[in-house]
Formats: C-alpha cells, sequence, structure tokens
C-alpha cells in the first residue's frame, strides 16, 4: 500500500507557502504514485472523449493511459496513471505542460496537500497533511489551507470521497472474507464497479452508489460461497 512520507498536519486556517514554477517536477518521477479514483477516472474519460474519437467510455481512457495494480494485500485494485520516459515524467505531461489540466486527478489539484479520514471526531471530516518533498517550490506568498481548498478540493470531491470511504471499509471486510478461489472474481467484480460500469453521460454519484451496493452484494455472496 502506498505511504505518505515527509508531510505534516494542516490546520483548516493555517497558512503555507507555496508557489507553481511551472518546471513540471511535480510530474516527474512518479511511477505508481498517482492513484486515479473512480471520479478521477470518469472526469478523464469524459474529457478526453471531446477531442479523441478512440475514447468513448472511462475503460478506454484506462486502457490508454492508466495501469492496475494492488493497492492493499488483499489485491484490492487500483488504477494509476502510466508514466513515459527515463523520468518516469505523467503521460500527460507535455512540454511541462498538464494536457488535462481542467481534468487533472484530485492528488495533483490539491498538491501539496494531501486529504485524507479524520482519524477522531463522531462525524465524518477530513485531516489535511501538507506535503515537503518538493522543498523548492515552498516560496513566495503564504496561502490560507481553507482557500486553497475552496479553488482545488471541490464539493463533488468531498461528497465522493465520503462514499468511497464508507464503501473501502465495507468492501475490505468482505474482501477479506472471500478465499483464494474465489479472489479473482472478487477483484473483477471490484475493478468493473469501482471504474467500468460507468456512462459519461449520466452524472457520476448516483452511478457511484449504485455500483457500490451492487458490488457489496456480489462480494457478500462470494464470501458466503467461499
Amino acid at each position: 500500500m502506498m505511504e505518505l512520507f515527509n508531510v505534516k498536519p494542516l490546520g483548516k486556517r493555517e497558512r503555507f507557502q507555496f508557489k507553481c514554477t511551472r518546471c513540471g517536477e511535480c510530474c516527474r518521477k512518479i511511477k505508481q504514485s498517482v492513484m486515479l479514483e473512480s471520479l478521477d477516472a470518469y472526469l478523464l474519460a469524459k474529457l478526453l472523449s471531446q477531442t479523441d474519437t478512440s475514447i468513448a467510455s472511462v475503460e478506454d481512457m484506462l486502457l490508454k493511459y492508466a495501469d492496475p495494480i494492488p493497492l492493499t494485500d488483499t489485491g484490492f485494485p487500483i488504477y494509476v496513471l502510466k508514466t513515459v520516459g527515463d523520468d518516469d515524467a505523467c503521460i500527460f505531461l507535455k512540454e511541462n505542460v498538464c494536457a488535462v489540466y481542467v481534468a487533472r486527478p484530485r492528488t495533483c489539484r490539491t498538491y501539496p496537500i494531501t486529504v485524507g479520514p479524520a482519524e477522531s471526531g463522531t462525524d465524518f471530516d477530513f485531516d489535511y497533511l501538507l506535503c515537503r518533498e518538493k522543498s523548492h517550490h515552498f516560496v513566495g506568498d503564504t496561502i490560507r489551507t481553507k482557500d486553497w481548498l475552496r479553488e482545488n478540493f471541490k464539493r463533488e470531491d468531498q461528497e465522493f470521497l465520503r462514499a468511497e470511504y464508507e464503501s473501502i471499509a465495507k468492501l475490505g471486510r468482505l474482501i477479506d472474507k472471500v478465499t483464494e478461489h474465489n479472489e479473482p472474481r472478487a477483484i473483477t467484480a471490484t475493478l468493473l464497479a469501482r471504474y467500468y460500469n460507468y456512462s459519461l453521460n449520466q452524472p457520476f454519484m448516483p452511478q457511484f452508489r449504485r455500483n457500490m451496493s451492487r458490488l457489496e452484494l456480489q462480494l457478500a455472496e462470494l464470501a458466503t460461497n467461499s
């Protein structure tokens, strides 16, 4: 599973220095680092389908621009952006400019802040971590955390992440109960529900919630029949 290093907790009212120098360094040496969440994949496919006739679905986009990897020891699958060249640059980096900037993954949009589920509290909330590994970007004027998030962590992101974290907890427990014999079926069902079964002509969130409900039933059946 991917781990975060060289980060520090960040409060919403806290300020930090950051200035994008358009050097493209954040988009290099990122092999298997930029995870595509379900919403990311949907938005990228929707954008690319407008100009690329070979992209008619999320599956088309993933086949061309992403690779599947296991997120956990149990094989919970995710997709990450492909990289190119000796410096493992993002496949969408063109002359130091992001070719899909308006639909770039949430990881890229919120950088240098990483968003995750809060460790405590009765109501679901998020924790914010400031990434410090690219120190040459931490110059110039300071920015307040909540102002940065207002621009880069939209309401749809928040709604999706809440639903995502809730579903992962349930799905993880079910996958743990599936025997080795049924694991390939469980992984296939998870990939289909999380990434493939989406129409680009329909809103994302209703489809995501439908897919997660169906997946929960499928995994429960596989766990029972193990």
